[in-house]
């Protein structure tokens, strides 16, 4: 390898090291840009652009910006319990063990009212779901759906045949189901979709598969999946079903 192949090889590894903060030393600054997946307590999830998820924790002395405008001059300061999952951000942080510590979170505000709808959304369903506490999940399918579709698939249907032979077999069962989507498109078009593909495949287990509609619960559209990360990402766009029983009723019928 001659002087100038070695040296483009230099340049080009240490661009890629540079875009991984993964691999940053203790005490290295860099920016972490994604999607928050989750928050508990001082430390957030982060998934990047790459689809990596980073641990980022946060203290007294991080600081918070939301930004507004199309040049995000105009800003100012939050809390940290504008943390939500869903939220895209940019934050500074410093290399520290397997995670990093951030000293500043910025947001744009558009994005905060965007993840603040789609959290207000969620709470009817996250009730509803609660509510399956006291319930056991005895199957689960999950119904891959192409870019825009709500058409269930080959091997969705024979998924989803499956799960209703058992249901049959069951005495006292309900059918729960939650439509996502992948990131790609407007938030407001991804919930109309999620919740088109959850009523698809409750129209499927009633209407080709003899389920008593009295069984299958209404499908919850959830939006963009959790694990959806940054584009287009095709197990992201599913809708998750599961066959569950009352915990209480079956040990009655015992």
């Amino acid at each position: 390898m001659n002087i100038k192949k070695q040296l483009m090889f230099a340049a080009a590894l240490a661009a890629i090291l540079a875009a991984l903060p993964a691999f940053a030393a203790d005490g290295d600054k860099s920016k972490i840009k994604g999607l928050i997946t989750a928050v508990q307590g001082n430390t957030i999830t982060v998934k990047d652009a790459n689809n990596v998820e980073q641990t980022i924790t946060v203290s007294p002395a991080t600081k918070y910006k939301k930004t507004k405008g199309l040049t995000g001059v105009v800003h100012e300061k939050v809390e940290a319990g504008s943390l939500i999952p869903g939220l895209p951000i940019t934050a500074d942080v410093v290399a520290a063990g397997t995670g990093f510590e951030a000293t500043e979170i910025s947001f744009k505000s558009e994005d905060f009212k965007t993840a603040q709808q789609v959290q207000a959304g969620l709470a009817p369903t996250t009730a509803r779901m609660n509510e399956f506490g006291t319930y056991e999940a005895l199957a689960t399918a999950e119904v891959l759906f192409a870019s825009g579709s709500t058409a269930i698939s080959s091997q969705g249907k024979s998924d989803l045949m499956a799960l209703a032979a058992k249901a049959k077999e069951t005495k006292n069962y309900q059918v729960v189901m939650q439509g996502f989507t992948d990131s790609v498109g407007d938030p407001a078009a991804n919930q109309r979709l999620s919740t088109a593909r959850a009523n698809a495949v409750a129209n499927f287990l009633q209407q080709k598969a003899g389920l008593a509609p009295g069984r299958v619960r209404a499908g919850d559209g959830m939006g963009v999946a959790n694990d959806a990360g940054s584009g287009s990402n095709a197990n992201a766009r599913k809708v998750v079903v599961k066959l569950v029983v009352d915990k209480g009723v079956q040990a009655g019928d015992k």
